[in-house]
């Protein structure tokens, strides 16, 4: 069965904020040199941080996407951090293509 991702966040967990980066940083670099890969990635909230500039897994999320997974970050998100001009890897997804996401088929594993 298929595997999609919502990322939440642009870190992993909550306390501590430099811990929580270098587990994002390690999540996606392994996650972007695995066999087993999800079908799609969607960042919303501070998870679109992850693929715009100067984010560090923009190569890993850039992997992923040349090996077919689609990666979409949320539009609303990106207007309200002021980062639309800055995404660099995947599309900007809307609303409806998010709630989409999340009732398609197959598992939705949250991260964030």
């Amino acid at each position: 069965m298929p595997k999609r991702l919502l990322v939440l966040s642009d870190r992993i967990g909550r306390d501590e904020a430099e811990l929580g980066r270098v587990l994002a940083r390690n999540f996606f670099y392994s996650l972007a040199r695995s066999a087993d890969k999800p079908v799609a990635i969607t960042f919303m909230n501070e998870g679109v941080r992850l693929a715009c500039e100067g984010s560090e897994v923009v190569d890993d999320l850039q992997l992923l996407a040349d090996a077919d997974v689609r990666i979409r970050a949320c539009g609303t998100c990106l207007d309200y951090l002021g980062l639309k001009d800055a995404l660099v890897v995947g599309e900007i997804g809307t609303m409806d293509e998010s709630m989409g996401f999340v009732f398609g088929d197959g598992d939705v594993v949250t991260i964030g």
